[in-house]
């Protein structure tokens, strides 16, 4: 029971930083496209942002389903053994989270030939922006482990 109950807590957790890291990618393109005198509507906008939470938020949210069990795990490890106690429980796990993003959004760029495919990490704004999603994330993750 125990172990579902953490899985729910993580997959809510990268589900909330894919929530949170996918509007970054619209925002982006749809400033880019203004800037080139498109007409940007309303409608247009919202309608992009729904197409990306359907595509681009499932591959963000497999990506960073695979990073948070990962760090998840170094950190749960790291507190274990190392006593850590200048950082609260959640707040270790933010920082785990965005770390993670951090990461992968660094590897999506090295690993690819120096192609950006996350959009939103274009720009130093939209790169700092994924990484308070993740930490967002690890944060509610850390909240909610402490209640299991």
């Amino acid at each position: 029971m125990k172990f579902l109950r953490l899985s729910s807590i993580l997959l809510f957790s990268a589900l909330i930083a894919a929530f949170l890291a996918t509007p970054i990618t619209t925002i982006s393109y749809s400033i880019w496209l203004v800037s080139l005198d498109m007409p940007m509507t309303l409608g247009l906008f919202i309608d992009s942002l729904i197409h990306d939470w359907l595509n681009l938020g499932v591959v963000l949210l497999l990506l960073f389903l695979i990073g948070f069990l990962i760090a998840f795990l170094i950190t749960a490890l790291i507190r274990k053994y190392f006593k850590v106690t200048f950082f609260s429980e959640s707040m270790s796990y933010g920082i785990a989270g965005a770390s993670t993003i951090f990461l992968i959004l660094y590897l999506t760029v090295e690993l690819i030939f120096q192609t950006q495919m996350i959009g939103g990490n274009r720009y130093m704004i939209g790169f700092l922006a994924h990484i308070c999603a993740g930490f967002v994330g690890g944060y509610f993750f850390g909240t909610f482990l402490k209640k299991v």
